[in-house]
C-alpha cells in the first residue's frame, strides 16, 4: 500500500472513531508532494466536509514562518543577528532593551514573554501591540535566560521586519519574502472570514473535553481570525505549512543560514529543564526535536491544539498536520508511526552536546 493511501486510512479511522472531527496531513519528500490527505468535517454539525483547501487555526505553528522572514532579511543584508533592534526601531531602545539584539528575540531570550496590559480587542491590533512591545520592560536582562514567548513573539518578529523595511504591512512582507516563494497560498496572518468560508471551527472532543475553552473560543471569533499576530493567530491548511518546510529543504534559505538557525542556542544553566515531549529546545526561531546526539536534524514548530510543521533534514521529510478537535488523544501519533518518524526524542539536557550561550 502506498504512503498516500496509508495516511489517508489513518485519518479516516480517526474521524470514524471520533478521535478527530476534521484533519489534514501533508508530506513532501525532497521537495516532491507525496501525501496530501484530509478527512472529516469543519465542525460537529457535519454539514461541511474538510478538503485540501480548508483553513484551520494553527496557533503557534505560525511562529516558524515568521522566523523565516527574519532569516531572509539577514540573507538580504538588511540586518544581522547581532544588530541592535534600537538601531532601526528607535522607540524600542528603552526600559532595559537599549542593547537587545535580534538573536535575543529569535532564541526566546528577550525576556518579553508577558503580554502588555491590553484588552482582547486591542490584542488584535498589530500596530498597537508592536508599539506596546517597544515600550515594554523585559523581565530579565536580555540574553541571560531562555523562556518561551507564547503570544508576544509574533509582535516582536513582525515589528522588527516592519521597521527594518519601513513598511507597516507585515502580511504583505511575509507573502513577498516567504509565502509566495514557498507556494504557501493558503497560509494567512489575518484572514477575512466574510470572504473565506472554507474555515474549520475549533471544537471540543466528542465527550465535551477541551484543552482550553478560552483558547478554543478565541480562534473561533472573526476578530481573532482576521488579526495579524504571527505568534498565535495564524490560519492555514496542512499543505501550506508543509510547503514552508519543503522550501527550506530546497533552497529558500542557504544551507549555512539553516545550520546556524538550528544549532542549540540554549545555555547549559538555563533554569527550565528539558522534558521529553515538550517544545523547549530552541535554535533561532525554530524548535529542535531530533534525537539527543543530533537535535538539529529535526526542527519546526507546533501549535496548541495539535497542528504542527516539521522538517527532517536527513530524510528530507517536510511534514504538516492540522486538526480542529481541540482535545486529545489525536491522530498525530498514528500518522507519525505510519511515516516511521520519531519526533522529540531527547530525554534531558545532559545528553545534548554543544550547547552554547550564543554571543
Amino acid at each position: 500500500m502506498d504512503l498516500q493511501r496509508k495516511v489517508q486510512n489513518v485519518l479516516n479511522r480517526a474521524v470514524e472513531n471520533g478521535t478527530e472531527c476534521g484533519c489534514q496531513a501533508a508530506l513532501f519528500i525532497n521537495g516532491k508532494l507525496e501525501v496530501n490527505a484530509f478527512a472529516g468535517w469543519t465542525d460537529w454539525t457535519r454539514t461541511q466536509k474538510v478538503d485540501e483547501n480548508t483553513i484551520f487555526p494553527i496557533y503557534s505553528t505560525g511562529k516558524a514562518p515568521s522566523s523565516t522572514v527574519l532569516h531572509r532579511l539577514v540573507e538580504m543584508g538588511k540586518l544581522t543577528y547581532h544588530t541592535r533592534i534600537a538601531d532601526f526601531w528607535p522607540e524600542f531602545g528603552c526600559n532595559g532593551k537599549e542593547e537587545m539584539e535580534v538573536w535575543h528575540v529569535l532564541s526566546y531570550r528577550a525576556g518579553l514573554f508577558q503580554i502588555p496590559e491590553s484588552t482582547p480587542e486591542e490584542r488584535t491590533d498589530f500596530q498597537l501591540m508592536t508599539s506596546k512591545m517597544a515600550a515594554a520592560a523585559p523581565a530579565y536582562p536580555p540574553g541571560t535566560k531562555q523562556q518561551y514567548h507564547p503570544a508576544t513573539y509574533g509582535w516582536l518578529t513582525g515589528g522588527i521586519a516592519c521597521h527594518v523595511l519601513n513598511d507597516p504591512d507585515y502580511p504583505g512582507i511575509f507573502r513577498k519574502l516567504v509565502g509566495e516563494p514557498a507556494g504557501m497560498d493558503r497560509f494567512f496572518y489575518g484572514i477575512d472570514p466574510e470572504k473565506e468560508h472554507n474555515i474549520a471551527s475549533l471544537v471540543p472532543g466528542k465527550d465535551g473535553q477541551t484543552y482550553s475553552k478560552e483558547h478554543q473560543e478565541r480562534m473561533n471569533k472573526p476578530m481573532n481570525r482576521a488579526c495579524c499576530n504571527p505568534s498565535s493567530a495564524a490560519m492555514s491548511n496542512a499543505l501550506s505549512v508543509a510547503r514552508h518546510y519543503a522550501a527550506l529543504d530546497t533552497g529558500l534559505l542557504s544551507a549555512e543560514t539553516i545550520a546556524n538557525a538550528v544549532r542549540p542556542w540554549r545555555a547549559a544553566d538555563d533554569p527550565l529543564p528539558l522534558v521529553k515531549g515538550r517544545w523547549e529546545l530552541f535554535g533561532l526561531g525554530y524548535v529542535l526535536s531530533g534525537p539527543p546526539q543530533d537535535v538539529s536534524s529535526i526542527f519546526g514548530h507546533a501549535g496548541v491544539g495539535g497542528s504542527e510543521g516539521l522538517l527532517d533534514r536527513k530524510r528530507h521529510y517536510a511534514i504538516a498536520i492540522t486538526r480542529n478537535c481541540f482535545a486529545g488523544p489525536n491522530v498525530m501519533v498514528p500518522f507519525y508511526e505510519t511515516l516511521d518518524f520519531k519526533n522529540r526524542d531527547w530525554p534531558d539536557t545532559s545528553e545534548i552536546p554543544g550547547q552554547t550561550r550564543a554571543r
